[in-house]
């Protein structure tokens, strides 16, 4: 039976439980390219927890709702994957325990990068609205206008935002 099981797990391509660790996630998404334009979570691992340095985390965490506008201070389980897809991780993510969940103060402001290489990542609707890869709107008010202008002329362009109660995207700023 114990032959079925370790044959089963390698069959299935799992590999030993690496441990526990903890992991803080930033209070919005950034744009990243994966297999193409998307918005990962913000992360810290180990002695960068606590600072200012946070790295992006293409990866999913099996069995945790992100949720922008909070910092999450999570213990997660990590397993190595042997033999992963080309476009996949070597590391699959399990919540353990969500540790904290903390709002941010509304008037927090961040930047997300709205176009980079050639690629935008606020795309308008036929109505103008504008929204962040279809997962956040964004609230661009008076400056809808300089935005388009923006997207259309510049090659790159960031946002300075803030949190809408709506789980919108407030922006503030166009750099």
């Amino acid at each position: 039976m114990l032959i079925f099981l370790a044959q089963t797990c390698s069959i299935q391509g799992l590999e030993e439980n690496t441990g526990t660790e903890q992991i803080r996630i930033n209070h919005y998404k950034q744009s990243a390219f994966g297999m193409e334009p998307m918005l990962v979570m913000l992360v810290q691992e180990g002695d960068d927890i606590g600072s200012g340095r946070w790295e992006n985390f293409y990866d999913n965490i099996a069995g945790f709702d992100y949720e922008s506008g909070y910092i999450y201070q999570l213990k997660v389980r990590k397993k190595k994957v042997k033999n992963p897809p080309q476009d996949a991780s070597s590391v699959q993510f399990t919540l353990v325990k969500v540790i904290s969940k903390e709002a941010v103060n509304p008037n927090e402001d961040f930047t997300i990068k709205l176009k980079w290489e050639n690629t935008n990542f606020a795309i308008a609707d036929a109505n103008g609205q504008y929204s962040l890869l279809s997962e956040y709107d964004i609230d661009c008010n008076s400056l809808c206008d300089a935005l388009t202008s923006a997207l259309d002329h510049n090659e790159e362009v960031t946002g300075t935002f803030i949190h809408g109660q709506d789980g919108s995207l407030i922006l503030k700023a166009i750099d």
